[in-house]
C-alpha cells in the first residue's frame, strides 16, 4: 500500500494580538491557496529511505514521527514537490503534516491532525497552517493560551473563500524572510503590542473583513485586509526594517495600489506578496505585475485561487 498526500500552500495575513494581557497571544488570519504544493508518498520498506526533494529535512521530520510514536522506521518516503522554503507560504507546516499524515495512515495510527501537529512540534504561534491542511478556506484562529499546556489555538472562523476571487502572487528576487532562530530572536526583541493596535485589528476583522467576505464584497474586504497588513507590518518594522520585509517589496505593493487592487500585502515574513482581485481581472493585472517585476528586481508572478478543501490524502493499493 502507498499513501499519497498533496497539500495546499497558505497565505498568512497577519497576527491579531501580541499584547498578551487577555491571557492569549497571537491569533492568526490566513487562507489556503491551490499552488504551490507539497506532494509526498510513503510505502513500507525494509528500512527508512527518502528520495526526491528536501531529503535531509524530510528525514528529520520522519524520524521525529517515528520517535514520537515509537515505531520502527521501515518506510520509503518520496517527496515529489515542495513549497519554496522561507518565502511566506507555509512550507514547514505543510511538509511536516504531509509526511506525518502519510506515515500515520501507513502505520495505522489513529490521530487527529491537530494532535499530529502538536506531536511534530508545529503550532508554535498560530493554528492557521494546520487548519488549512485539514479543510482549506479562510481561517481565523483565536490565539494560544499563555500556559505550558496551551495545545492548539481554536479555529473560530473557517469558511470557503469566494470562487469569484483570485490571488495574484508575486515572488520578487530579494532576500528570503526570517525563519528558525532569526524568527525566534525577532519575536523576543519585539515590544508588547499596543492594545489600541490589537483592538483596531480585531475591529477591522470582525466588523469589516469577515462581513465583506460573507457578502462577497471585494472592495471592503480588500480595504480591511490592507489596513490590517499595514498595522501589523508597522508593529514588526523594528525587526524587519520597515512595514514590509524589503524596500523592493514595498515598491511592488505600491504598484499593486496604483493598479487599483484593494487588498494586498506581504504573507508572513515575505518576500511573497499577494493581491486579491476579481477572477476576470486577474490575467490582465498579472501581465502588468510580471512586467513590473522584470523591469525591477526580477522574480515571478502567477495567479491562483483559494483552496477550499485542504490536503488530498489517498491510500493506493498496487
Amino acid at each position: 500500500m502507498k499513501v499519497y498526500v498533496k497539500t495546499p500552500a497558505r497565505l498568512h495575513f497577519g497576527l491579531i494580538d501580541l499584547t498578551g494581557d487577555l491571557g492569549r497571544m497571537f491569533g492568526g488570519l490566513g487562507v489556503a491557496i491551490n499552488q504551490p504544493n507539497v506532494i509526498v508518498s510513503a510505502q513500507k520498506s525494509s528500512s527508512l529511505t527518502v528520495t526526491g526533494k528536501e531529503t535531509e529535512l524530510a528525514t528529520i521530520i520522519a524520524n521525529r514521527f517515528f520517535n514520537a510514536y515509537s515505531i520502527k522506521p521501515n518506510v520509503h518516503i518520496h517527496v515529489e514537490k515542495t513549497i519554496p522554503a522561507h518565502t511566506g507560504l507555509g512550507s514547514g507546516t505543510q511538509l511536516t503534516l504531509a509526511i506525518a499524515t502519510a506515515l500515520a495512515k501507513l502505520t495505522n495510527i489513529n490521530v487527529s491532525t491537530a494532535n499530529l501537529a502538536l506531536a511534530m512540534g508545529r503550532v508554535q504561534r498560530t493554528g492557521v497552517g494546520t487548519a488549512i491542511f485539514q479543510n482549506g478556506g479562510f481561517i481565523v484562529d483565536g490565539g494560544k493560551k499563555l500556559d505550558q499546556n496551551a495545545g492548539i489555538p481554536p479555529v473560530i472562523y473557517q469558511k470557503p473563500f469566494p470562487k469569484e476571487w483570485s490571488f495574484i502572487i508575486a515572488q520578487p528576487n530579494v532576500q528570503k524572510g526570517l525563519s528558525n532562530s532569526a524568527e525566534k530572536t525577532a519575536f523576543n526583541n519585539l515590544p508588547p503590542m499596543q492594545p489600541t493596535d490589537a483592538a483596531n485589528i480585531c475591529r477591522l476583522t470582525l466588523l469589516k473583513l469577515l462581513p465583506a467576505l460573507e457578502e462577497k464584497d471585494l472592495e471592503n474586504f480588500g480595504q480591511a485586509l490592507t489596513a490590517i497588513q499595514i498595522t501589523i507590518g508597522n508593529y514588526f518594522a523594528s525587526v524587519q526594517g520597515g512595514t514590509y520585509s524589503n524596500t523592493a517589496v514595498a515598491n511592488i505593493l505600491d504598484f499593486f495600489k496604483h493598479l487599483g487592487i484593494h487588498g494586498y500585502g506581504q504573507s508572513s515574513w515575505g518576500p511573497t506578496i499577494y493581491g486579491v482581485v476579481e477572477q476576470k481581472e486577474a490575467k490582465p493585472l498579472l501581465k502588468k505585475i510580471q512586467t513590473h517585476l522584470t523591469k525591477g528586481v526580477g522574480g515571478e508572478a502567477f495567479v491562483t485561487k483559494a483552496n477550499n478543501k485542504g490536503a488530498i490524502i489517498k491510500k493506493m493499493v498496487p
